[in-house]
């Protein structure tokens, strides 16, 4: 690269044989000043006008080509190169002035040069034919006189110096440039590539894709796309944290790209999925033993964190042409046929069928379905009471929610609900159901009837927004409702998912003065150290024990156990799926509080179990 000089340059190289031609240059360019600088300053002070100011060259000699060009290298080594050079034509018995301007250009080619010559030296068709004629060289015939040099010099070191003015704009402009295009390779490649995994994203999914397809279709070939989910991913964080579970996808992602060929591709989808693209392949059996490949690498045990961890992986296939033509449909196509894996038993593998694109559609049909509803208040409530066991008095209800759709009916939760936490509609929905069941239960005791509890399911989607207890705030607040008379459900799996925030989450609810829940007990995790930990006030006996109670003795003996340990802790305990004499006997007998289920009372309409309320459970069932 060519070194650049910001400073004001104005050394030139007079070049001659003659001596006495120095001698003159020295007299135009650099006189004698003291006397002029005298009168100057006499003539201010006079006269009052401006003092003039002369450029300062700084000038050196050499009377030979070869003794110019060693100056000049010289100088360019020190840093300091000259911007113009005076060169005579003939300096015998050395290099002409043409033959001198060849060696100089060649040792620095921004070097301006004026070539002093006679009529009688060569024409300007010779010279042509020796040099370049550009901007740098001018001609300067003899004889010439002072002002003709003044001007020349000033003229050319000044246009030296401009050049390299541009010259250093132009490599700052271009150091600017490339760093700009570097930042926009880099901010191209974090939205092309996962930071995580180094793998390509599904942002270059599509493209990449995209060309296998053209290239399958040129050459009349098949194409495979695998998508791949892992299975229970969530553990790993929730055991070992998230460093642990990033460390798991990165291993996941290595052993993939271990075990595909060079001609595929591998992409990380989502949070814990995965897709690669198969190119050139001639028939299923080869696309099932590469699955199965992968499937196997996944399972490998990984040391992480100090533990062997071993993970399993469901994975679907779609195949060019036989399910679509274009990418976007088959990685649709892929993923569904490893839901239905996943669904149906994880780690396998799974080629689509067109039942499954149904299954889809009609999925999707159901996601509008939902959202339109919570548009046209197609949402509705039904209540279960709970029964105080000793006295059979209505002391709570559960709020369910049901689906009135038009032209179908009553819509059950368990045909909608898992659609609406896969969409995320689940947290619209949960808002309205809780803040529907608390006017509602304002509504009754405004019509004088008794105060009871009112219990809310609240799912792992709606604990981890992070309003939610604001939310809850809010509403109790708009609704009027008495905090105490709120029960919020909490499955035990929500309880285990990040437990300091949970922790922090549920002592929030507490000051607030909710009363909190948890649902389907015995079916997670049931654990004593977390019922002590946790602010608990109910424990919800799950309705398989219950069923279980007059022919099971495991069952038995674990409901008592549950009953026994909930009065240890002073908690309430209340038993789901209540629907024969004989379990109500066993539930008495052992002391168990509260009871729900289809022997009391199935879930009911808000006016129908208005009428539940005022008579009472005991009474309407002795009536009947």
């Amino acid at each position: 690269m060519k070194t650049l000089f910001s400073q004001t340059n104005r050394r030139i190289l007079i070049i001659d044989d003659t001596p006495a031609i120095h001698a003159d240059f020295r007299k135009i360019l650099t006189p004698n000043t003291d006397g002029e600088a005298d009168l100057n300053s006499l003539e201010h002070s006079l006269f009052g006008t401006r003092q003039s100011s002369r450029l300062n060259f700084q000038l050196d000699s050499a009377y030979q080509g070869k003794e110019a060009l060693a100056l000049v290298e010289r100088a360019l080594a020190d840093g300091h190169p000259y911007a113009l050079a005076f060169i005579d034509m003939r300096m015998p018995p050395g290099w002409d002035g043409l033959e001198t301007i060849e060696h100089l250009w060649n040792a620095d080619p921004n070097l301006q040069i004026a070539l002093c010559t006679a009529y009688t030296d060569y024409s300007w068709e010779a010279m042509a034919e020796r040099l370049e004629l550009g901007d740098q060289l001018l001609i300067l015939k003899k004889p010439f006189d002072t002002l003709e040099i003044r001007q020349m010099a000033n003229a050319l070191t000044w246009k030296w110096q401009l050049a390299q003015d541009a010259a250093l704009k132009l490599l700052s402009l271009e150091q600017t440039i490339e760093a700009r295009v570097h930042e926009l390779l880099k901010v191209s490649h974090l939205l092309q590539y996962d930071a995580l995994t180094g793998l390509p994203n599904s942002t270059l999914l599509g493209d990449r894709l995209s060309q296998s397809l053209a290239a399958a279709r040129r050459h009349d070939k098949h194409l495979v796309v695998m998508f791949l989910g892992l299975d229970r991913f969530k553990r790993i964080n929730n055991a070992l944290g998230h460093p642990a579970g990033d460390e798991m996808l990165k291993r996941v992602g290595q052993q993939l790209l271990k075990y595909v060929r060079e001609s595929d591709s591998v992409f990380r989808y989502g949070a814990d999925e995965f897709v690669v693209i198969l190119s050139d392949i001639n028939h299923p059996q080869q696309t099932r033993g590469i699955a199965e490949k992968l499937l196997s690498a996944v399972r490998s045990p990984q040391s992480i964190a100090g533990q062997e961890i071993s993970i399993t992986a469901s994975l679907g296939i779609s195949v060019y042409p036989d399910d679509g033509f274009e990418a976007i449909d088959l990685i649709k196509k892929a993923e569904s046929a490893m839901r239905h894996v996943k669904e149906s038993g994880p780690n396998d593998i799974g080629f689509f069928i067109e039942a499954m694109n149904q299954r889809a559609r009609e999925q999707q049909s159901i996601e509008s379905g939902i959202r339109q509803a919570l548009q046209r208040h197609e949402f509705v409530l039904h209540y279960q009471p709970k029964i105080e066991l000793s006295s059979g008095r209505v002391v709570g209800a559960e709020a369910l929610v049901r689906w009135q759709k038009p032209g179908h009916g009553l819509v059950y939760p368990s045909e909608f609900i898992p659609v609406a936490e896969d969409s995320g509609l689940i947290v619209p929905l949960s808002k309205w159901v809780l803040a529907e069941a608390c006017r509602q239960a304002q509504r009754w005791q405004a019509a004088g009837l008794p105060a009871i509890r009112m219990s809310v399911n609240t799912s792992a989607i709606d604990f981890r927004q992070r309003d939610f207890v604001e939310g809850v705030e809010q509403i109790l607040t708009q609704t009027g409702i008495p905090p105490c008379l709120l029960e919020l459900e909490i499955t035990e799996g929500v309880l285990m998912q990040n437990v300091e925030a949970t922790m922090t989450a549920l002592n929030r609810l507490k000051t607030l003065g909710v009363r909190l829940a948890i649902d389907d007990f015995g079916t997670g995790y049931s654990s004593l150290s977390y019922l002590r930990r946790f602010p608990i006030d109910v424990l919800k006996i799950d309705q398989s024990f219950i069923r279980g109670l007059s022919n099971d003795t495991n069952d038995a003996a674990l409901v008592s156990a549950i009953i026994s340990l909930g009065r240890s802790l002073d908690l309430n305990v209340i038993a789901e799926g209540v629907e024969t004499e004989e379990q109500l006997a066993f539930l008495k007998t052992h002391q168990c509080e509260e009871g729900q289920g289809y022997y009391f009372s199935k879930a009911l309409p808000a006016d129908s179990f208005a009428r539940l309320l005022a008579v009472g459970w005991a009474e309407q069932r002795d009536d009947s």
